[in-house]
This record gives structure tokens, C-alpha cells and sequence, in this order.
């Protein structure tokens, strides 16, 4: 955890020197330079708001280089160095524009590194300044850079101060061409380091590195996973462990699986593709990568990558540090992944109420229980279930189509016809409950339950942006959100409506799925199928966003597990018993229980008499509006609240709201009525016939 900070001091700063006071050129009473909050996030992620992170400092004094302890103090929006304001002359040249610059290794505690203060017009500051990797400057006050990052500003200073900054120099290990072959060739193998930086930017994020692994541990059969992360000041730096349960493998099967492009045979259930994962998503976040494994009745064994010391491609096996024996210490059989020496991401997680850190586990935990939901409820096909902790915590599976009350419709079974063996997808479409009908749902649980709902239905984020799409592959949610070429936008009158596409391997080269397993291109044909089934639940979303209402899908299930349709013959053939029709229209339903879901095969039926608007009346504001853009307007707002908004263009109309605003039943009634009219466009008849 080595990093260097770069910050541009200002006049306010400059009085945590006693020589700027003592010529007279203090304008303020700051005794600290600040330390923006999102450098602290970066460097040090487990420290709290109200915690005082400690470092032990060298810095330059009238005698020489010395040491003081200072440290680091939430103050307001930043932080701000504290605890010594140097009295040394040594500091008469500091001005406005001056470079601070501090080397710093976060990962025990307290920290330990140095600082200096450069003027304006040094050498220094101005080729730090003038190189591409203090861009970031130019519009933040300071920035974090860790390694390699800086390594060219590194070796600036390490030259110019080698006392205080410790210039990184980095092994060659280019291999020379030693053999020729059949006199007219020469071998010409990568260069190991510049090799593996490529493969790392695949573009993994954390989340996605580690669910990489847990597909190799479930592709071994593993039942449990249990990841450790690390507190970055923890003494070993940023490092993780990822710990298997599964059948392990022996020195041969080890060997081959950490060469690059490894020739491991997959078989048809297994969730990987490339031979690639493994050392992909490992390279994406670490310069180290320690693999421990042991089969049954087998000894253990292990090997190591170190993106420094890879000279002819030759992996390590040297012995393990006492700590790292006891990170990957392994029962009877089983997998463990180490990774040291991890990389931070650019942008820390922010949460409420979490230190970046912990923020770190929580999003990583949030995606594991999404992407892995159906093999943490034991509903993958052909698999036990799989229980996945960290930190000791059990992840606890977030299902997108999980909640009581959302609908299914019929399935649909697609056929892909691909050369060879021919692909079959599984086509399915939801309807989402409203906010108010889980709010509802909810309430004799207390409003955590209601947030926790809400949150969990929206996988943590806004609604509108997770509507779309579910691709799974094997059972494994690899993509989700967005409707893909098929709509443009994602309206928030449809966000209610998800979709399930569910395909195994056969179709991996037909859908161009990636390395990372995150991109997937559907064909054209499958798009068609899948707009079919889409649009029903669309509509059915829109028509309740407008009314409140809770419309049943024809032929739904009335539970997240739907049935498989039969497929038929022909390319892109559909049983036609599967596919949706769109619900008849039915009443609004009571305002209070929440609406049951039909059965199987059953229609909608409309009740004989009137019945309640779904929405409590007491949640339909009217307010009358001067404009010549409508006549009514009806929203639905992100609390469920229904907003009437009538305009005075129609006196009848006008007039009528100013009769009934007092009757919450009466306005319930006409709310349903003008969204009745919104669905068959009757206003822009109105308006483009000018009859007011």
C-alpha cells in the first residue's frame, strides 16, 4: 500500500510554517495543510470519519532530515495534517503554487513515509507538473497515486531527494531469444511483465474479478466459498483470500491451470469458458497471485505469479510466510486463491455511514448475492447449494424476480440454430410490484423492512436503470438492466417489467460472450422473440405506473418459478401455447391488500360492480394548473403519491375538480378515469382538434 501524494499549497496552508508567519505573510490561522477527502478514501479506505489516522513522518529540518509523528484529522468536509509546524528556517522560500509532495505506506499502522515542500520554480515541481501523470491537478488540489502509477514522478524525486523518497527502479525481465529454429526462425517470447499488463486490462472491476474466481470454485463443486478480505492497515498490505471447498487439484492440474490460455477441459456445466479467469481477474487486482491446492488423499501444493519476478515465464513455489500458510490453510480437499499486493481502485465506494473499506465489502457482497442468487437458493440445475461468506458473513441471495408479489409470465423456449448442435433459450418476463404495493406488503413488518425491500427489488440503486434484461448462463446472472438494441430508453412507465434470458454454453460463440463473461451481443432473430414477450410486461408496466393498478399477466404463474415451455421445430420456432397475450383490462383493485397473484392458466376476470381505486385516496393530490399544454395530466411519483394536475383550457373540467377536491373518493374515481383516457391517447385528439 505505497503511495504518493501530490498537492499544489495554497496561501491559507502556509502558516503550518512558522517562517511564512514569522516574514509576515500569514493571512489565516490554518496551522495544517489539507488533505482531500477522497485521497484518505484512497489511501487509507479503513479509516473512519472520526478517526485520527497516525503516521510516522521524515521531513527536512535546519539539521537535516528528522522525524516527527503527525497525523491526519477529519475536519469538515477534508482532512488536514496536524502535529507539527516546522520552526526551521530551512522553509523561508515557501509561496503560493509550492509542489507537497509525501510518500506514504499505508498498509500497517501507523503509517510510515516522508515529505518535502518544493518551490514554484524548481526543477522538480516543474517537470512533475509538465508529466502526463499529474494531470489529475489540474482540476483537484491533490491527488493519490499508488505504484506504478507515479513511477515516473517517483523516479524524480527518489533522484532529486534520494533521503526522503525512494525511487523505484524495475527488473528487466525481457527474455532474450536463446534458440532458433530450424535455422531461419528465431523464438521470440513476451516480455512477462508488459504481457500480463495487457491481460489485466480486461476491464474487471473487484466485484467482478472475485465472482470470476467463485465460477472456478463452483465449476469444482464446491458448496462453500469463503473469502477473506483483508484491513488494508492490517500489517500485509491490501490482499484477499478465496477459499473452496471443491475437489482441488493435484500438481499436474495446478501447473496447467496457471499457465495463460491453459488447455483445461470444461465440461458442460461449468461456468468457465477461457482457461483465462483465473489469472485475468487475479492480474486485474493483484501483482501477486498464490494458488494453494489439494485434492483428495493428495498433499497440498502451490504455486505463485509475481508480476515482478516472472523471468521466463517460470511460476514460483518458494515457501510461504507464516501468515500466508495460515490464509490458505485448506482441510481435506479444496482451493485457495491468494492475492497480495492488491491494487486500489481509482474511486473509493462511498456509503452512508461506512468507511470506504467497509463500503468495499458491502458492494462486494451486494454482487455476489445478485450475480450468484440462484446457487445460493439451491435452484441451479445439476448443483447443490452453494453458501458464500465473507469476512465470516453468509451472503444471503438478492433474487431480482424473488419478491411475493411479483408476476410471471409463460415461458417461451426459443431454438438457436448454430451449425452444429442447435442453442435453446428460455424467455421468460416479470412484472414488478409498485412501490406502494411493497410499502403495503411491508408495513406490519416496520419501515426497515420496507426500506430493505425497496432497496433489495432495486438491487440497490434506482429502479428505473435495473429494468430490462437478466441474461444467465448456466444459472449465472452474467449481464442485467437495459433493454439492449431492442428500445432505446429505459422509461420510467416501464420500469416495473424485467425479463429472464436464460442460455447454457452452446451458445457462447453465437453470442460473442467475452472474456470477463460481461458482454453479450443477442441476435437479431432472438431480439425479435424476446421484444414479443417483452412488450406485454412494458405495457403492463406503464398501465399500472399511470393508474395504480395491478394488471395479471395472462398465463401467469404467479411465482418465480415459471415452467419451461416446450420448444418446436423450425429456426426461431415458439410453441405457440407459450406465448403471453396481453391481460384484459381489468378494474382497479382495493386500496389496502395487496393484489393476488392469478393462477396458471387463469384470466383476469372484472368484477360486476365498481370497485375502490387501487391507490388509498388520501395518496391522489388534485391541483389545478394555467397552461395550454394539456388538459389533465396524471403522475405517479417515486413515493407511489398520484399527482392530478388539470389545466383550465376545458371550464367543464376545471369546474368539475373545483366540485369533487374535497371527495378523496370521488377525486380516486377521476384520476382512474383520465388514465383509462391517457392509455387510448384520447387527449391528443382533443388537443389537435382544439375542441376545448
Amino acid at each position: 500500500m505505497r503511495f504518493l501524494i501530490l498537492r499544489i499549497l495554497t496561501h491559507s496552508e502556509l502558516g503550518m510554517f512558522h517562517e511564512y508567519r514569522r516574514q509576515g505573510k500569514e493571512g489565516s490561522k490554518q496551522r495544517a495543510v489539507n488533505f482531500d477527502w477522497d485521497v484518505v478514501d484512497r489511501v487509507f479506505p479503513a479509516a473512519k470519519d472520526t478517526d485520527r489516522v497516525e503516521m510516522n513522518l521524515l521531513y527536512d529540518t535546519d539539521q537535516g532530515v528528522g522525524r516527527a509523528r503527525q497525523w491526519l484529522k477529519r475536519q469538515e468536509k477534508n482532512w488536514r495534517l496536524e502535529g507539527n509546524c516546522p520552526k526551521d528556517k530551512f522553509y523561508h522560500f515557501v509561496d503560493p503554487g509550492c509542489l507537497f509532495a509525501m510518500e506514504i505506506d499505508a498498509g500497517t499502522a501507523p503509517g510510515s513515509g516522508a515529505w518535502a515542500v518544493f518551490p514554484a520554480d524548481h526543477p522538480v515541481t516543474r517537470a512533475v507538473l509538465a508529466d502526463g501523470e499529474s494531470c489529475r491537478l489540474a482540476k483537484s488540489a491533490m491527488i493519490a497515486l499508488h505504484d506504478e502509477e507515479g513511477e515516473r514522478v517517483w523516479r524524480l524525486l527518489g533522484e532529486a531527494r534520494p533521503d526522503l523518497f525512494t525511487a523505484k527502479h524495475r527488473e528487466s525481465t525481457m527474455t532474450t531469444a536463446a534458440a532458433r529454429n530450424g535455422g531461419n526462425g528465431v523464438a521470440l517470447p513476451p516480455n512477462p511483465s508488459r504481457t500480463v499488463s495487457i491481460l489485466a486490462s480486461v476491464g474487471y472491476s473487484l466485484p467482478d474479478a472475485v465472482a470470476d474466481l467463485v465460477d472456478n470454485a463452483i465449476s469444482a463443486d464446491a458448496t462453500e466459498v469463503s473469502i477473506t478480505f483483508g484491513r488494508p492497515d492490517g500489517g500485509h498490505g491490501r490482499w484477499m483470500g478465496i477459499a473452496d471447498n471443491g475437489v482441488g487439484m493435484d500438481r499436474a492440474t495446478l501447473e496447467e491451470a496457471m499457465r495463460v490460455g491453459s488447455a483445461s477441459d470444461y465440461d458442460q456445466r461449468s461456468l468457465g469458458k477461457y482457461g483465462y479467469g483465473l489469472k485475468g481477474a487475479s492480474w486485474s487486482q493483484a501483482k501477486v497471485l498464490t494458488v494453494v491446492s489439494k485434492s483428495e488423499g493428495a498433499p497440498a501444493c502451490h504455486l505463485t505469479w509475481d508480476v515482478n519476478d516472472m523471468d521466463g515465464w517460470v511460476a514460483k513455489s518458494d515457501p510461504l510466510e507464516r501468515w500466508e500458510e495460515e490464509a490458505t490453510a485448506l482441510g481435506g480437499h479444496g482451493t485457495v486463491v491468494l492475492w497480495k499486493d492488491m491494487r486500489p481502485p481509482q474511486t473509493m465506494p462511498n456509503m452512508r455511514g461506512l468507511d470506504p473499506y467497509s463500503s468495499e465489502v458491502r458492494q462486494l457482497e451486494r454482487h455476489l448475492a445478485l450475480v450468484f442468487h440462484r446457487f445460493l437458493e439451491g435452484r441451479a440445475v445439476g448443483r447443490k447449494t452453494v453458501a458464500i461468506l465473507i469476512n465470516g458473513k453468509r451472503v444471503e441471495p438478492n433474487n431480482p424476480f424473488g419478491h411475493p408479489l411479483a408476476s410471471a409470465y409463460d415461458a417461451k423456449t426459443i431454438r438457436i440454430p448454430t451449425g452444429g448442435e442447435d442453442g435453446r433459450v428460455l424467455v421468460q418476463a416479470y412484472l414488478l410490484p409498485s412501490e406502494g404495493e411493497i410499502s403495503s406488503h411491508h408495513a406490519p413488518e416496520g419501515q426497515d423492512a420496507v426500506r430493505r425491500a425497496l432497496d433489495l427489488i432495486g438491487l440497490h440503486g434506482k429502479r428505473t436503470e435495473t429494468q430490462g434484461l437478466f441474461i444467465y448462463r448456466h444459472d449465472r446472472l452474467i449481464k442485467w438492466g437495459g433493454w439492449h438494441e431492442m428500445w432505446n430508453t429505459t422509461d420510467e412507465k416501464t420500469k416495473l417489467a424485467r425479463v429472464v434470458v436464460d442460455f447454457d454454453h452452446v451458445l457462447d460463440d453465437a453470442f460473442k460472450i467475452n472474456v470477463s463473461k460481461r458482454i453479450v451481443l443477442l441476435p437479431q432473430q432472438l431480439q425479435e422473440e424476446i421484444k414479443k414477450v417483452a412488450d406485454v410486461a412494458r405495457r403492463d408496466s406503464q398501465r399500472k405506473y399511470r393508474k395504480g393498478a395491478a394488471p395479471a399477466p395472462a398465463g401467469a404463474a404467479g411465482s418465480v418459478l415459471g415452467g419451461l415451455a416446450p420448444a418446436v421445430t423450425g429456426a426461431g420456432a415458439v410453441d405457440a401455447a407459450s406465448t403471453p397475450t396481453a391481460p384484459m383490462p381489468t378494474a382497479p383493485a382495493p386500496a389496502n391488500p395487496a393484489p393476488a397473484a392469478p393462477s396458471a392458466g387463469t384470466a383476469p376476470t372484472s368484477p360486476a360492480t365498481p370497485a375502490t381505486p387501487a391507490l388509498p385516496p388520501s395518496r391522489i393530490a388534485v391541483k389545478p394548473v394555467k397552461t395550454e399544454k394539456f388538459f389533465w395530466k396524471v403522475t405517479k411519483g417515486m413515493t407511489g403519491t398520484l399527482d392530478v394536475q388539470v389545466s383550465d383550457l376545458n371550464p367543464s373540467l376545471s369546474a368539475l375538480v373545483q366540485q369533487i377536491r374535497d371527495d378523496p373518493l370521488a377525486v380516486a374515481h377521476l384520476a382512474a378515469f383520465l388514465g383509462r383516457l391517457d392509455e387510448v391517447d384520447a387527449q391528443s385528439r382533443l388537443m389537435a382538434g382544439g375542441d376545448a
